[in-house]
């Protein structure tokens, strides 16, 4: 019985002293640039200019729009290291 109250007390403690930062995601416009079919990588530019990458080439093509679902990272005031989560296709821009 004892070990099972130290086990609860310690889990308690460790769920009152959670401090991880809150992931938060956002949608984020882009612009395919450049496939890898030899890594299956797709690369995107935002419409600031930041390049993106995520995997599954096989239904893109060069001008293709892409709506992607980032998540922050934890850390809201930059997004220089946010992650891709989702990419849709939206449309394809004529030049």
């Amino acid at each position: 019985m004892k070990k099972i109250m130290m086990m609860m007390m310690m889990i308690t403690m460790m769920m009152m002293n959670n401090t991880t930062t809150p992931h938060d995601t956002h949608m984020r416009a882009m612009i395919v640039t450049q496939l890898d079919y030899t890594q299956d990588i797709v690369t995107c530019v935002d419409v600031v200019g930041f390049e993106w990458q995520f995997y599954g080439c096989e239904d893109y093509a060069i001008n293709d729009l892409v709506c992607t679902l980032m998540d922050d990272n934890g850390t809201p005031d930059t997004i220089l290291d946010d992650i891709i989560i989702d990419a849709e296709y939206t449309g394809y821009r004529m030049e």
